[in-house]
């Protein structure tokens, strides 16, 4: 899948890609099925969503399936080999996994748990705004978004599941346009600010990378993860989507 930047201008260069890709396609329909792919009703409800101002707009998912079987209920016939990611040549239009995606799946239950403790952590802190999907965009407090690097501080935050565990997050800026980023259940102290906390940090423990810069993406990187086993089944249930990125991708 792709992300888009979700504001009047990308959204309008999008359709614009997109009449030319189906010229066959009546224009009212794209837009439906656009909204349809960006998780709207209607068109309408997608016009009522979106910012009154251009200022740090969010990121959000395209779903391929959703905008084919749209244009399907207008008549048309299934086209299975369409997919956003092709269209790069639209500004505002971020890939969301690399070539590598489908070499990483999340088959156990401890790879499941650390997939979704983590993409809980990182749409807080997108929610609270301590950062973006932009490259560099870090604004957590003592972050230099000039540094284009390593900007030497990071930021702990708290929020708590929608299981109810609290967690405590820990990003900082890991170079590239990257991010670290830490989890820790039920934790401990500030132990999360190392790299290597493991249970000393709480009694799950994740960590991962960022990727900002070359797409949009969780580094795929499971091993990272101290977890009781009693924990583990609360985190595997979680139903948590990543806010405008991918939740696989290669480790760069």
């Amino acid at each position: 899948m792709s992300s888009l930047l979700f504001s009047e201008r990308p959204l309008a260069d999008l359709k614009k890609v997109l009449r030319a890709e189906f010229p066959h396609v009546r224009s009212s329909h794209i837009t439906e099925s656009l909204a349809a792919a960006l998780g709207f009703r209607t068109h309408a409800a997608l016009l009522a969503a979106l910012p009154s101002t251009q200022v740090d707009p969010p990121f959000i998912a395209l779903n391929d399936d959703r905008f084919d079987e749209r244009l399907q209920q207008f008549g048309y016939p299934p086209d299975a080999m369409f997919s956003f990611e092709q269209l790069d040549d639209c500004d505002g239009l971020f890939s969301t996994h690399d070539a590598y995606r489908m070499e990483y799946d999340y088959r156990t239950t401890r790879e499941r748990a650390w997939r979704n403790l983590l993409v809980a952590t990182i749409n807080e802190g997108i929610r609270q705004k301590l950062y973006s999907l932009r490259p560099y965009d870090n604004r957590w407090p003592g972050a230099d978004p000039s540094s284009m690097g390593h900007s030497g501080t990071g930021c702990l935050f708290d929020f708590a599941l929608p299981c109810g565990y609290p967690v405590k997050g820990y990003v900082s800026d890991a170079g590239f346009g990257e991010l670290n980023v830490h989890a820790a259940v039920h934790p401990k102290g500030n132990a999360l600010r190392a790299f290597n906390a493991g249970f000393d940090a709480g009694e799950a423990v994740a960590a991962a990378w960022l990727e900002r810069k070359d797409g949009l993406w969780l580094q795929y990187s499971p091993e990272r993860f101290n977890c009781r086993r009693a924990l583990l089944d609360a985190l595997v249930c979680l139903n948590v989507q990543p806010a405008g990125y991918g939740d696989r991708g290669s480790v760069r």
